[in-house]
């Protein structure tokens, strides 16, 4: 399949709209349990709250787990800001989480 005109490489495609409710899900690589105890728990937490606010999208509810999250966030007016936000909402939560486990490299 060409996804050549498509503006996501997920199936199926994946198109932004202003003002309007996504469901995002995601996990650790593999599934590992990366994130077990408040400690950790809390980092992811505090790092989607904040990324998720500086990308003006408002977040309506959701639930962090050791392997995987989920939400649900109306997009700001510009809704291609997602790509972006879920890259930086990943990064920031990893170098954390290395950096408390004293792991530099280690792909969350």
């Amino acid at each position: 399949m060409d996804n050549g005109n498509r503006p996501w490489h997920h199936s199926p495609l994946h198109i932004f709209i202003p003002n309007t409710m996504y469901i995002v899900t995601g996990s650790t690589s593999y599934k590992k349990h990366l994130f077990r105890g408040n400690k950790r728990l809390t980092i992811l937490q505090d790092t989607l709250f904040e990324v998720v606010g500086a990308y003006n999208w408002l977040l309506q509810t959701w639930a962090v787990f050791s392997n995987h999250y989920h939400f649900i966030a109306k997009s700001p007016e510009n809704a291609e800001s997602l790509k972006p936000m879920i890259q930086r909402f990943h990064s920031q939560s990893a170098r954390q989480l290395n950096d408390l486990d004293n792991t530099s490299s280690r792909n969350v």
